[in-house]
Parts: C-alpha cells; structure tokens; sequence
C-alpha cells in the first residue's frame, strides 16, 4: 500500500486500519447512521441508511453477484475528516470471467467513526463480468 501525507493521520489510519474489516461488512467503527453510497449502475446499487442495512443487505446482495469478490486499497490520502482509498476489486462473476476493476472510495470520518462512504467505480467493467 501506498499512503500520502495530508497532515490527517487519525483519520486515515481508521480507514486504513478498517478498510479489509469494512470490505466485508463487519466493522463496529460504522456510524450507526451511516450513509452508504454506491453507484446505481454497480450490482446492487443506490443508497443505503444504517450500519445493520449496510451489514445486513448491501454486503451480502453484491456479494452474491459473484464467485469472487474482494476489495484491495492500495492507496490512501486524507484530508480533514475525508480519506480517499483508490485500489482494485479483483472479482470473478459465476460464469468464469475474472477482472480487477479500479475504484475510488470516499470516507468522512468523525471521532473515529465512519459516518459516510461514496463509491465510485468502473462500473462498465464490473457488469461485463456478470454478462
């Protein structure tokens, strides 16, 4: 992992230190009233309000998209209480078809707690794995 110096180090090691845990919906660090936003054109897209509705139905709908799935950061940089984690989902849709596909996450940390997430992904390359 590569990591950039913006001066915002409690806020980027929560991230840096939850990305994996958060990737697989099981981090106590999520606000409650987390706001969690993914593309519409991402499998199981749109918004989703609240830890439990992250924890309960986003993870384990995309999930089930796929035989593989699995979010690798690779690099992080912050700013007051945003971090930025670039990286690759390396994936593989049930016919076969295999693909890593960048992606940018976009956290708002406060106190410690992760109350927002905004994905942006190449989308395009996701669903041709599920075609």
């Amino acid at each position: 992992m590569a990591y950039e110096d913006g001066g915002h180090h409690d806020e980027q090691h929560c991230i840096e230190d939850r990305a994996g845990v958060v990737s697989h919906g099981r981090s106590p660090t999520l606000s409650p009233d987390i706001e969690w936003r993914v593309l519409e054109s991402f499998p199981s897209g749109g918004l989703y309000r609240g830890r439990q509705v992250v924890i309960d139905r986003f993870f384990p709908a995309v999930k089930a998209h796929f035989a593989a799935y699995e979010t690798r950061p690779e690099t992080f940089m912050a700013d007051g209480d945003t971090v930025i984690a670039t990286g690759r989902y390396r994936v593989q849709g049930r016919s076969g078809i295999a693909a890593d596909v960048d992606f940018a996450h976009v956290w708002t940390v406060r106190d410690g707690v992760i109350v927002a997430f905004r994905q942006i992904a190449d989308t395009a390359a996701l669903n041709a794995v599920l075609s």
